[in-house]
């Protein structure tokens, strides 16, 4: 036990090593968004656009206003530590992300609909994001601004660059994609096992001893709302369509967080522990989701029913 504890030590106090396991942990939603975009045509994901633009207005709506403000509301009501509550605060705003896909294949949601999802978020995040980190800086202890074309350029970089490669791969390099698709795809499994490997035990870490009970409660509470509110916007739709919305709804995008904090507080970007509580967020906030899916998987089976069609 000891010689494990040592090793994680050791792994975590080597600057030069963690600042290359960040850059590699850079490479892999990307390439996990190619990967997914990749089986999809240009005429397919608008298709899907121009299809469902009424349901992805009430995700707008839903992402860009009922949320921040829930986030906002649960900030107020727990004394949770402000690191944390400024990580949900920016999570709320900062709609689209990558993991998004990786959940819906997983919980067996639409990746169509992930990825139409995504392309219309990131796409109109410019236009909500500065206004909520003003309303946010008013209301809470906190320095949050970027402009709008930074938000964009941050963001595109790590989902909506590998997407637009993924669709053109697709469109016309097609045997090659296929190729490309397959060693991608053991990249990013590969790489999401050791990373976890390397993270998990930091975040699970930070997960006790910075968000508490009074924290992880709130978290539950925020997260569960926002499934709850996504899936039932999308009323009416397929199963695995309501079911990637509701994942959109409740994720928000790594990378915008880390960018929007680092902007307000630059010394952040240096801190190995700010990284380490972020990933504590991401790990309990997938922990509450698997719970939901595992909820909704026994209603489902009750009824005689399957997630998969």
């Amino acid at each position: 036990m000891e010689s494990i504890v040592t090793w994680y030590n050791g792994i975590y106090n080597n600057k030069e090593l963690i600042h290359w396991i960040v850059v590699w942990m850079g490479t892999v939603f990307p390439i996990y968004v190619f990967v997914v975009t990749s089986k999809f045509t240009f005429k397919i994901i608008g298709q899907e656009i121009l299809d469902k633009k009424w349901l992805l207005l009430k995700v707008f709506l839903v992402t860009a206003i009922l949320i921040p403000l829930i986030a906002a509301g649960i900030v107020k009501i727990f004394p949770v530590p402000l690191v944390l509550g400024g990580i949900m605060l920016i999570a709320s705003i900062a709609v689209g992300d990558p993991f998004d896909l990786v959940d819906a294949h997983g919980k067996k949601g639409s990746l169509l609909m992930a990825s139409a999802i995504m392309i219309v978020l990131i796409l109109l995040m410019p236009l909500t994001v500065p206004f909520w980190m003003w309303v946010f800086s008013h209301w809470f202890p906190l320095n949050l601004s970027a402009s709008p074309e930074n938000i964009l350029m941050k963001v595109s970089a790590v989902a909506i660059v590998p997407m637009l490669a993924g669709l053109l791969f697709r469109q016309f390099l097609p045997k090659l994609t296929n190729i490309l698709e397959v060693i991608f795809d053991w990249y990013f499994k590969v790489s999401a096992i050791l990373l976890v490997i390397i993270f998990l035990p930091g975040s699970v870490g930070k997960i006790i001893s910075v968000f508490g009970i009074t924290g992880i409660i709130a978290m539950t509470i925020m997260t569960s709302i926002t499934i709850i509110a996504g899936y039932y916007a999308a009323t009416g739709a397929e199963r695995k369509d309501r079911i990637s919305i509701a994942l959109a709804c409740s994720l928000g995008n790594m990378a915008a967080v880390f960018f929007i904090a680092y902007h307000g507080y630059p010394s952040l970007e240096k801190n190995f522990d700010f990284l380490i509580t972020v990933l504590g967020w991401v790990v309990l906030r997938w922990l509450i989701i698997w719970g939901w899916y595992f909820i909704m998987k026994y209603r489902v089976k009750k009824k005689g029913e399957s997630l998969t069609p």
